[in-house]
């Protein structure tokens, strides 16, 4: 019998990890198998999306999904881990008066590739990029390709700069804030960092660990098409559900196509297909 499944849009707070998040969602309902489309570091707050039971067999049609941020950074100062938890590495004098901001948003537009923070989860050669980083290692980071979609200056009030940004999965955005400096001619770390929202799906829409009902977390879920809803769906009869859910193939037509979401006749998500030939093949199924 698979455990009731659901996506539940948390607020994060900061100081906990987004695995803390996951542990006290275990607590809370009971459910083992949750997982989350992408972490906040435990100074950055804002919204994780977390999947809850069957659920998690979706968390790959989420992950790709863009992201939006509201960043402070700190010019002058650089700390080993690109934010407030680590130590001054590099300090470095700075000159506001005669910066064009337009030429550098444009810059930064443009950006097509970032370099991965030496403290985070990412792997070379087999091991996460932090543990090098705590044995005092340094070796060549990895540079991801990148896409910024939107970029916008908030205030300037040196040191401290604030901005927001819309960016294609894998964005580190305490990269994107060391960026930011480098074409300043200076140094910087971010010291605030808030995930805005994923997709269409905003921070208003989601709930504290604090605010969720114990008794009724699932009065909380939110229907998955609202976050789905950019992939192509078809709705298929009673018959043709069952025949998708044993594995077999039924007819459908239209060009071939990947991530198809399938919903029942009553309008709850029951899972993915491809279309090859003219037919619907099951993917994922959820129940």
């Amino acid at each position: 019998m698979p455990e009731p499944g659901g996506f539940l849009l948390i607020n994060k707070e900061q100081g906990i990890t987004s695995f803390d998040v996951i542990h006290r969602l275990r607590k809370l309902t009971g459910i083992r198998r949750i997982g989350h489309t992408g972490t906040l570091d435990p100074f950055a707050t804002g919204l994780l999306i977390c999947a809850l039971g069957s659920y998690t067999r979706l968390c790959q049609y989420l992950q790709a999904l863009d992201k939006s941020y509201a960043v402070t950074l700190k010019l002058g100062e650089s700390t080993t881990t690109g934010d407030p938890t680590g130590e001054i590495s590099e300090r470095r004098d700075f000159e506001l008066s005669q910066v064009d901001w337009e030429r550098i948003s444009q810059d930064i537009l443009n950006l097509k590739e970032l370099p991965v923070p030496l403290y985070s989860a990412v792997k070379i050669e087999g091991k996460r990029a932090y543990r090098y980083a705590r044995q005092g290692l340094f070796p060549e980071l990895p540079v991801r390709p990148v896409q910024i979609f939107s970029f916008s200056l908030h205030s300037i009030e040196a040191p401290f700069v604030t901005y927001s940004c819309t960016v294609s999965k894998g964005t580190y955005i305490r990269s994107l804030s060391e960026h930011i400096a480098k074409l300043l001619g200076t140094v910087a770390h971010t010291t605030e960092l808030c995930r805005t929202a994923i997709g269409g799906i905003g921070l208003g829409q989601a709930h504290t660990l604090a605010e969720l009902p114990p008794e009724d977390i699932q009065s909380c879920y939110i229907p998955p098409e609202r976050l789905l809803g950019g992939y192509e769906s078809r709705h298929p009869d009673e018959q043709q559900l069952s025949l998708l859910r044993q594995g077999q193939r039924i007819p459908d037509p239209g060009p071939d196509a990947d991530d198809i979401m399938i919903y029942s006749p009553s309008q709850q998500l029951a899972g993915v297909a491809r279309r090859r030939g003219n037919e619907l093949i099951p993917v994922v199924n959820l129940h």
